[in-house]
């Protein structure tokens, strides 16, 4: 796996797998420890979402690593955290079945996805074990982001999330 830093986000990074093909099909490394020695796989999730669906914008205080399986998103860093030399400042991927990328989000950035394909299967791995009541959400549409969504379905949480100068997010 080549890991490139992302220049917009500290400590973001986005990462290429290679993938190995022979007559049987094919196979691929999603993570190695010797890629990002300071990520420790403690959950694994996965999502499926209908095109437009937008999950996030998602603040918890852990790591992740976010992969796409099967179809293809908008994958968005957003950089939350007060005193960060790049606060205010996000990063979008694609991520697809095809283009064998995934995004590291570090903790307390924001982090969300759009679906661009039905059935958008995305994985990510996670350095701490889920806790609702660490998490906190910002309004995908904040004005000081300025994220390029492209059109969206929320989730009646994600779409009532409160902007930046409202909400409490921990750094």
């Amino acid at each position: 796996m080549r890991v490139k830093p992302v220049e917009t986000v500290c400590d973001a990074f986005v990462c290429d797998a290679v993938r190995y093909y022979d007559h049987r099909g094919s196979f691929q490394e999603l993570f190695s420890h010797k890629d990002l020695p300071a990520f420790r796989v403690s959950q694994i999730n996965c999502s499926i979402s209908k095109k437009n669906v937008l999950r996030g914008l998602h603040v918890v205080p852990f790591a992740k690593l976010v992969y796409c399986v099967k179809g293809k998103i908008f994958d968005v860093v957003a950089d939350v955290r007060k005193g960060s030399k790049t606060y205010l400042k996000w990063y979008g991927v694609e991520l697809s079945g095809e283009n064998q990328k995934s995004l590291f989000i570090p903790p307390f950035c924001g982090h969300g996805f759009l679906a661009m394909e039905d059935d958008s299967i995305v994985v990510y791995a996670q350095d701490a074990v889920y806790n609702a009541h660490a998490e906190s959400s910002v309004n995908y549409a904040d004005p000081k982001l300025n994220i390029k969504w492209p059109n969206v379905i929320l989730s009646d949480k994600d779409g009532a999330a409160p902007f930046l100068d409202s909400c409490d997010v921990e750094s």
